[in-house]
């Protein structure tokens, strides 16, 4: 039996979310056009610091290194 994946975007998605998070964009899930929840909350964040994007609706996730690339 498999293990249940958890909810994550595909990977345009993500990309897009991401991309919309680093210009300051408001954001949206555009899975279910939910409200995100960034943690951390503080903007921006600390150079190399973990970022996660999380729907409040569908729980989806999206996860991006600050300050990389």
């Amino acid at each position: 039996m498999r293990k249940p994946r958890p909810n994550s975007y595909n990977p345009a998605q993500a990309l897009h979310l991401i991309t919309s998070d680093r210009q300051g964009a408001a954001l949206s899930c555009p899975s279910c056009s939910g409200k995100i929840k960034r943690d951390p909350n503080k903007a921006p964040p600390p150079p190399l610091s973990h970022v996660t994007l999380t729907c409040t609706n569908c729980g989806r996730f999206a996860r991006y290194i600050a300050g990389a690339a």
